[in-house]
């Protein structure tokens, strides 16, 4: 069986970008357990049974995770830069291929006399209106440009995600907070890459024993 190359590619890199969104945590709280034990360690050997000591060293020396909420933030909006470059580019590749005249999720579909309706239309709508403003908005260094060109809808959106603490704001500037936010946009991406590879026809191929057989030699 052998899937089409923009399918495949749909399929591996969410599978990838899932990955690193759902082993993030469990690496950070791996790395801290690890400066726990080497904390706990030298302030052991430096204090010689002395507690006051042996709790100033640990105090200082604990400091050095003290970053690690920023580590997180910068991480999430890592994140979701990467997830939009993630459906955006694949939207380039099945725009190329099918030779329509721009990116839209609609305009694809119109070139194979069919529509984006329903939950996926919405998805569609979220991504442009409600995600792109914030990929830009991260993409360029976070320099408080985010309400420059929003209408007064988009504006409501924003701030919606605020009040679910999903981003912050502060001086125009955004950060995400909840990972599970970033989940969410991946998993509507791809729910949408995936109708997308439907209308367009991308199907897995099933090759015959022959054609296996010939295949298989040709890879030895």
């Amino acid at each position: 069986m052998i899937p089409h190359p923009i399918k495949q590619l749909i399929v591996s890199q969410h599978d990838f970008l899932l990955s690193m969104i759902e082993r993030f945590p469990f690496l950070l709280e791996e790395w801290i357990s690890k400066q726990e034990k080497e904390v706990e360690t030298l302030a052991k050997e430096e204090a010689k049974g002395d507690f006051n000591v042996y709790s100033s060293i640990w105090s200082s020396e604990m400091s050095r995770t003290d970053f690690c909420y920023n580590e997180e933030l910068i991480f999430n909006n890592a994140m979701l830069i990467m997830i939009y470059s993630y459906y955006e580019s694949i939207l380039c590749r099945i725009a190329k291929e099918c030779d329509a005249k721009d990116e839209r999720p609609s305009t694809i579909a119109g070139k194979f006399n069919k529509t984006i309706d329903g939950e996926y239309r919405d998805i569609s709508e979220f991504l442009y209106d409600l995600v792109l403003p914030l990929r830009n908005q991260l993409c360029h260094n976070n320099n408080g440009t985010l309400y420059k060109k929003s209408n007064e809808k988009e504006k409501a959106r924003i701030k919606s995600l605020k009040t679910k603490k999903y981003i912050s704001e502060e001086d125009g500037r955004i950060h995400v907070l909840d990972r599970s936010f970033i989940k969410k946009i991946l998993e509507d991406e791809y729910k949408l890459l995936l109708k997308l590879a439907e209308l367009c026809g991308y199907k897995t191929t099933v090759l015959g024993r022959c054609k296996m057989d010939v295949l298989n030699i040709k890879q030895k």
